[in-house]
């Protein structure tokens, strides 16, 4: 069975990440659903963007979480990519929940603490959108622990990299691993595409009933051994490219 695909940041290959034409470029190109990221705004909005501040994105360096909604949304964040994305701007997640097709899923990354639990919690509501079709990712321990304790029926995988050390281990293990998503609580783990996304990793979360995802696949011959040992899903900057070689 192949796995799930989700275009990262959108379809971040052709259009600048986290907006919403990567996003729509994402979901028409076929992929299963979208990840974004999001960070919480002073003024508690909920936004879809990468880094801690826009200096990467915009001509501005303004930090997410020292600025207000309207001062971000005032900002271009298309033209670095290209200009033919000029006058993207950064969208709020509100806009992406009402925009996503509902046979897609939204696979939403927590990039700053548990403050920003109850706003995302209370816009999953607002939304009316079925808790199935979401994801909530984060490498923050601390924000998945609260999510779980507020709402313990959504989908969460703590997120984690995967260092091969001089001696040839890969650190965190698979027992630690294991011993983590215990202890947390989630759903499933995320791991970066490499050495460290095994046969052996993927026996021993589904004999826990773990998901696995993997990140960021774009070359086929990767694509195609994560469909041989059977992950769960895969992530991918050029979505279309990525099923192209799924089904071969």
């Amino acid at each position: 069975m192949s796995p799930l695909v989700f275009a990262h940041r959108g379809f971040s290959l052709e259009a600048p990440e986290n907006t919403m034409a990567a996003f729509r470029l994402g979901w028409q190109s076929g992929a299963s659903g979208v990840e974004c990221d999001v960070h919480l705004t002073a003024d508690s909005k909920i936004v879809c963007i990468h880094d801690y501040d826009t200096g990467r994105v915009s001509d501005r360096k303004i930090k997410i979480a020292e600025s207000d909604w309207s001062e971000l949304a005032s900002l271009e964040v298309g033209e670095w990519k290209d200009s033919k994305w000029k006058g993207e701007s950064i969208p709020r997640l509100r806009d992406l929940l009402a925009a996503i097709p509902e046979d897609k899923v939204l696979v939403i990354e927590l990039k700053c603490g548990p403050e920003v639990v109850a706003p995302l919690v209370g816009l999953i509501d607002e939304s009316g959108r079925d808790q199935e079709s979401l994801l909530v990712i984060s490498f923050n321990e601390k924000s998945l622990v609260e999510l779980k304790r507020v709402r313990s029926t959504l989908n969460a995988y703590w997120l984690s990299d995967l260092d091969v050390h001089e001696d040839g281990l890969i650190k965190p293990s698979i027992a630690e691993i294991l011993d983590t998503l215990d202890r947390l609580g989630v759903d499933g783990f995320g791991g970066q595409s490499g050495e460290g996304i095994s046969q052996s990793l993927v026996d021993a979360l589904d004999a826990k009933g773990y998901a696995l995802n993997v990140w960021t696949v774009d070359d086929a011959e990767e694509v195609r051994r994560m469909k041989r040992i059977g992950v769960t899903s895969v992530t991918s900057n050029d979505p279309r490219s990525t099923i192209d070689a799924l089904e071969r």
